[in-house]
């Protein structure tokens, strides 16, 4: 029996190590040596046709699908499509957070034939185990069709991660791609919104395996790692054990990816990572909001002043990359709160701030309580929150608007000395979006998403535009600032270049000469820092 495990990652650089785990522990735990499992990957930007043609051309008995918010609508399409090309003749299966809280549009309107509900390798072993009649009662985490009604089996125990072999042998097929590696599963919090809160307990893999999985990434120098544990520093003996171990022998390339909470990093853990090699790692962080009666809602105790804290000592330092996340769209959450939300975060000085948007998931608390909450969300993937009882439409669309001038004008990294300038005009940080998002609409660059060198002529045109409307257009603090875009543009967009003192630019058919004082402060993932001090155009 031939068994075809397909992925359908957002972008081509992710990977799918839910299928590669799924193959690992079925060929060590399987009891039937005639199973041959093979995967394929693709991607939801290449054409469906491609898709659909390569999977039918491996000629498989069971295909399954790992399923998830951004290739729920893709999936679906093929599992009915290959039913009219095969019929009986191929079994389909189904396994992810989609069909695990919701199977029943997968069995009855897309005509699979079985779906495998929470933790999968266990339930996909069983299921090779019985291929000659798999759909048994007594297999945990399944359901299925039988005689026109759904039958579903009780969850599965969740799996000892110490029996799930190592994902990767040959690095080959993973050039130019991320690297995921789990060393833990389960969440301490029970967020509201997310499917992780209805799990129960931490597991951790054996740190002996960690330590060899690891070491094999730095021995193969494998540009980046991205660790899935739901909250890395959950066990603080289990994070200083890992980031000791990177310190200790760190190859100088690999990057480590982690997802963790601020506010519980202790001053040992502290201490450790502000001592590592700029680059070794980067860390992720959720604040979500900064309104206590909204994180309350959602099951959140979050400690603001010990995330600034933290926030500080590593910002000052300046040898990890920062991203911070906030959602736009929780309950209690009106624009005034969220504006406030915005400049709590940006006031801490991450390098990434990621704004996004509620995403009412089957399965959690908020989805059961969307009525009561009055929230209302698109009934298509991602199911992505459409106005709630304190936020209208017109609100979240401005929102969507001012994260995409965040993205380009603050993750971009692009406008670090501009930007500061720029914000001297306005009361906030979030005024200066908002700004920024009514001028291109304004313009109508929304339609038509800018060029990167296109945004430094952008931002240079908003900042004339609003000294104009404040009767400031011939003050030197605009020529500064102005002068500083262009400094900004140079450094970021021919990053190999070293200013010198005075240097001549050609802007169209004009040459202009600048002295440029400044700084070079410690480097940043190894990408060299300055600090301007005064441009002066000669």
């Amino acid at each position: 029996m031939k068994v075809l495990l397909t992925a359908i990652n957002a972008r081509y650089i992710h990977t799918c190590p839910a299928i590669y785990s799924l193959k690992a522990f079925a060929d060590a735990h399987a009891k039937d040596s005639n199973v041959t499992i093979v995967t394929a990957e693709y991607t939801i930007n290449d054409r469906y046709n491609d898709i659909l043609d390569s999977i039918l051309s491996c000629k498989a008995d069971v295909i399954g699908f790992s399923t998830y918010i951004w290739n729920t609508d893709r999936v679906r399409r093929l599992l009915r499509d290959i039913r009219k090309v095969l019929g009986d003749q191929v079994r389909l299966w189904v396994g992810g957070p989609e069909p695990t809280y919701h199977p029943d549009p997968f069995l009855l309107e897309d005509q699979a034939d079985l779906c495998m509900l929470g933790e999968g390798e266990e339930t996909f072993a069983a299921l090779l185990s019985r291929a000659g009649s798999p759909y048994d009662p007594g297999i945990r985490g399944i359901a299925y069709r039988r005689d026109g009604r759904i039958i579903q089996t009780t969850m599965a125990e969740p799996v000892d991660l110490n029996q799930i072999p190592f994902l990767y042998q040959d690095l080959s097929a993973y050039r130019h791609r991320i690297v995921y590696y789990e060393s833990s599963r389960g969440c301490p919090f029970s967020c509201a919104y997310c499917l992780s809160g209805k799990e129960r307990g931490i597991r951790f893999r054996n740190p002996a395996l960690v330590e060899k999985e690891l070491q094999f990434f730095l021995d193969q120098k494998v540009p980046q790692v991205k660790f899935i544990d739901r909250t890395f520093n959950a066990n603080p003996d289990h994070a200083l054990h890992i980031w000791r171990y990177l310190k200790d022998h760190d190859n100088g390339v690999t990057n480590f990816h982690f997802e963790i909470e601020a506010e519980r990093i202790t001053t040992e853990e502290l201490d450790l990572l502000v001592s590592l090699r700029p680059g070794l790692i980067q860390m992720e962080i959720g604040v979500q909001s900064s309104n206590p009666v909204t994180l309350r809602s959602v099951h959140r105790s979050t400690d603001l002043g010990r995330i600034c804290a933290v926030m500080a000592v590593l910002t000052q330092r300046q040898n990890i990359n920062l991203h911070l996340d906030l959602i736009a769209g929780l309950p209690f959450e009106d624009l005034k709160s969220f504006s406030a939300s915005f400049q709590r975060v940006y006031d801490m000085h991450p390098h990434q701030l990621q704004l996004g948007f509620l995403k009412l998931l089957k399965g959690t608390e908020l989805y059961e309580r969307r009525e009561e909450y009055g929230l209302v969300c698109s009934e298509d993937a991602p199911y992505e929150v459409l106005k709630t009882r304190w936020l209208s439409y017109d609100e979240i669309a401005l929102l969507h608007r001012v994260s995409d001038r965040v993205e380009e004008y603050v993750n971009s990294q692009g406008f670090r000395r501009s930007l500061p300038l720029a914000l001297e005009w306005f009361p906030d940080a979030f005024s200066l979006f908002v700004s920024l998002a009514g001028y291109y609409q304004e313009m109508g660059y929304d339609l038509k998403p800018p060029s990167v060198f296109r945004r430094y002529e952008i931002f240079s045109d908003f900042l004339r535009k609003t000294a104009l409307e404040r009767g400031m257009a011939s003050s030197p603090q605009v020529s500064l600032a102005l002068e500083t875009v262009r400094f900004d543009q140079y450094l970021h967009t021919h990053p190999s270049r070293r200013m010198s003192a005075e240097e001549t630019f050609l802007f169209g058919e004009r040459q202009k000469r600048f002295r440029f004082d400044y700084q070079m402060t410690s480097p940043v993932n190894g990408e060299a820092s300055y600090t301007l001090l005064s441009t002066v155009s000669m």
